[in-house]
């Protein structure tokens, strides 16, 4: 079975040789609930190692590009050379704050999951998680994303609202050897013409969508953090309501399995999902991370392929929950814990203030399969004992002015749609079959687009778990658009779920309803199950927003491979 990066795009499994040379060897079945350091060679004591927080990217320049835009093999998106989708609509937004050039490279890394064993993977910018980009509404940045692989790329900005030619679409590489310029303009989608400042994004993430082989190139390292901020969020940092960027912590949680010899294991033919039996907190096997007796903020990722997570802290204590995937809620919310799918997020702030000694983050939900976590949505099965992902070291005074921010603090206003803003209804439902994954009886076809919404208009989306009750689990994503769900499985959706969201989970037999309000950009664009090994099996549609009304499916109307 496949271990360690693959050398080429894996169609089938094949012994491979990583970037020290290791040949991985699988090493059984074995699995644990929270005994990680058994999992790995040599053995690890858990928390014994201090947990990163990564590096901010820095820009190569601000203003003037460093190189000629367009003088890369893929090119830039053509919305970099009409720029008028604005912060402010009388001023263009390149006006008001200069475009931002970065340099991202993609290559192979020796990467210590536990100290003094390396092992072979990817890296944004050579690390695992990559570097994280920190930019704000109205800064258009360009990343040109440099692949030194050999596989194919595609880089998403997940929870983004970026032109179709560097949102990642699946088959619109990054080649090896090439490079392509992602240009995210970072800006709002307008709603009577003006911006619409209730889209502010917050929390996103950065992680590879090449076709077929997304899954293998996130498990082997393609993630990392992208958080934005506007002047509201802004205000809310200086008023100390929220925690400033010292105690902003992004932290990704992610699962993975290894071979004897260190390097990591993937089995290219577990179609249900990649669970691993060890955790990693921003890339290493469960650390500690020292904290003030004060108010965090905390970014929480589930960058895992196929777990999914139901967090807590060991001490009882609840979250203070922020917002949900990229946006911040109208008020903030308590919760005593937090269930994320692959691909989702919680922006939480923890206080700290009256903890002693040492708190864990822990996983309570049971799940040892990649089909699905045990139970169900409404009556999930837990763990008697949590697995332990990080330990919180509580260290100095109390600090009782950290940050102001509790249940009810008002936060971003939502805008609300209401279903009579709907011009159309489409049925969306997932399924097993032929030895794949489907969407409406179809596998992915990157040149056709299922679904061909008008741009400025809401549609009412239903979709559907055809894999019946006991079955798969699926989280669906959405490219360009947040989604409002309004219905989850016949009923309104609990509160943490009533706003926005870029991912929805349908359970077995499940089905959700959600607006969509498709706004300025034309596609393609996909939605698709976000377990990483559904996706690449194909469980993954088109939507292709077009300025005039159009019937669907239609081919796409512009390719940029």
């Amino acid at each position: 079975m496949e271990a360690g990066p693959p050398n080429r795009s894996p169609a089938v499994p094949v012994a491979s040789v990583g970037a020290d040379g290791l040949r991985g060897i699988r090493s059984g079945g074995r699995g644990a609930l929270g005994r990680a350091g058994a999992l790995l060679p040599g053995g690890y004591i858990p928390f014994t190692q201090a947990c990163p927080i990564p590096a901010e990217l820095r820009p190569t320049s601000e203003g003037v590009a460093p190189w000629q835009p367009g003088a890369v093999f893929h090119g830039i998106a053509p919305e970099y050379f009409r720029r008028r989708y604005a912060e402010s609509p009388e001023v263009p937004y390149y006006e008001i704050h200069p475009t931002r050039f970065f340099d991202l490279r993609v290559q192979r890394v020796l990467h210590e999951y536990v100290p003094g064993l390396k092992t072979p993977g990817y890296g944004y910018g050579g690390s695992i998680p990559g570097p994280t980009i920190r930019s704000r509404v109205g800064q258009p940045c360009v990343v040109r994303t440099h692949n030194e692989l050999d596989v194919e790329l595609s880089t998403h900005l997940h929870g983004g609202h970026s032109p179709a030619h560097a949102d990642g679409y699946p088959n619109f590489y990054v080649l090896p050897g090439r490079a392509r310029d992602y240009y995210y303009p970072n800006t709002l989608p307008l709603l009577n013409g003006q911006p619409d400042f209730t889209e502010s994004p917050s929390t996103m993430w950065l992680h590879d969508h090449a076709m077929d082989i997304a899954g293998p190139n996130v498990w082997y390292g393609l993630a990392g953090f992208y958080l934005i901020s506007d002047e509201l969020e802004d205000d809310l940092v200086r008023s100390n309501v929220l925690p400033g960027l010292a105690y902003d912590i992004p932290m990704a949680l992610q699962d993975r399995k290894f071979n004897p010899d260190g390097t990591l294991f993937y089995n290219l033919l577990d179609h249900n999902g990649q669970l691993g039996d060890v955790w990693l907190a921003n890339g290493r096997v469960q650390p500690f991370l020292k904290v003030e007796r004060r108010k965090y903020r905390l970014r929480l990722l589930n960058g895992c392929n196929a777990r999914f997570l139901e967090l807590r802290l060991s001490n009882g204590q609840p979250f203070t929950k922020l917002g949900k995937d990229s946006w911040l809620y109208p008020a903030a919310i308590e919760q005593q814990t937090i269930l994320l799918s692959p691909g989702q997020r919680a922006d939480v702030v923890v206080d700290f203030g009256d903890a002693v000694g040492e708190v864990f983050l822990e996983n309570i939900l049971y799940q040892v399969d990649g089909r699905k976590p045990a139970g169900s949505l409404a009556k999930p099965v837990h763990l008697e004992q949590g697995q332990q992902w990080l330990k919180f070291v509580v260290e100095g005074p109390v600090q009782r002015d950290s940050a102001s921010a509790v249940p009810g603090t008002l936060l971003r206003p939502h805008r609300v749609l209401d279903p009579a803003e709907a011009v159309a209804t489409r049925v969306f439902e997932f399924q097993r079959r032929n030895g794949a994954w489907q969407v409406n009886k179809q596998y992915f076809d990157p040149a056709i687009a299922a679904a061909t919404p008008t741009l400025g208009t809401v549609e009412r989306w239903i979709f559907r778990n055809g894999t019946g009750a006991g079955g798969w689990w699926h989280p669906v994503h959405v490219h360009l658009s947040g989604q409002q769900i309004i219905r989850m499985n016949g009923a309104e959706p609990a509160l943490a779920d009533r706003f926005k969201s870029d991912v929805v989970i349908l359970d077995g037999g499940g089905e959700a309803e959600s607006l969509l309000h498709f706004r300025s950009f034309r596609g393609p664009f996909v939605f698709h199950c976000h377990t990483l090994e559904h996706e690449d099996l194909r469980m993954m549609l088109t939507v292709d927003p077009r300025e005039t009304a159009t019937r669907s499916p239609q081919p796409i109307q512009a390719s940029f491979p």
